[in-house]
């Protein structure tokens, strides 16, 4: 007997959208990172990272099939983003440009599991969108060993932080519907905040 699938509310279909969405930003951040790594061997990896992340989309996209809903409406309401964070923090060098993904990228993670479980939403997903590990496996070895270059990544990190926090407090006031209160906006920011400070602590670099 085939199964049958509750519809989704018009609530909840946005924050599907801006998943959905997010996910493929994750996915093309990762793609561009293989492109300009600097050796072989990251440029396989960030493909992979970046193949998985897709991975994670499909699943979206079926789940969104299966309950008859037009993932392209609902995701096409966030086209553009994240064009301004990126215009706004453009990285100089490959340890700027790995920073700024793995900030990003944890920040966005833990927004997307923040609004799907306010609304009971993909239970038990992993929103780890996969490049952290990596960091803290090459690079953080770097950066604990050279002092001067993690105090500039260090300040590096707090630009791109600020500039995704208050991306994430915007997204929020302009989609109201991403939460059940308003009050949720400070309450998911804070939560955001505290773990991009443990993920710095991680690699050796300053909140």
């Amino acid at each position: 007997m085939e199964r049958t699938y509750e519809p989704v509310a018009d609530s909840d279909a946005e924050v599907v959208g801006l998943i959905a969405y997010s996910i493929l930003a994750a996915m093309t951040r990762l793609a561009k990172d293989s492109d300009q790594a600097p050796t072989f061997e990251a440029k396989v990896e960030h493909a992979r990272m970046a193949t998985r992340v897709f991975e994670t989309f499909t699943q979206v996209e079926t789940w969104c099939t299966h309950r008859g809903m037009d993932l392209s409406t609902y995701a096409r309401a966030y086209d553009g983003l994240y064009d301004d964070l990126d215009a706004r923090t453009r990285p100089k060098t490959w340890h700027e440009r790995s920073i700024k993904t793995y900030v990003t990228l944890g920040v966005l993670g833990g927004f997307l599991r923040e609004i799907a479980s306010r609304k009971n939403l993909f239970p038990g997903a992993n929103w780890d969108l996969e490049q952290g590990e990596w960091v803290r496996e090459n690079l953080a070895p770097i950066f604990e060993a050279d002092e001067q270059l993690a105090a500039r990544l260090s300040l590096w990190a707090r630009r791109v932080a600020g500039e995704v926090l208050g991306l994430v407090r915007s997204t929020m006031f302009m989609h109201p519907d991403l939460s059940l209160s308003p009050e949720d906006s400070d309450t998911i920011a804070e939560v955001l905040s505290s773990e991009h400070a443990e993920r710095m602590k991680e690699i050796y670099l300053r909140a």
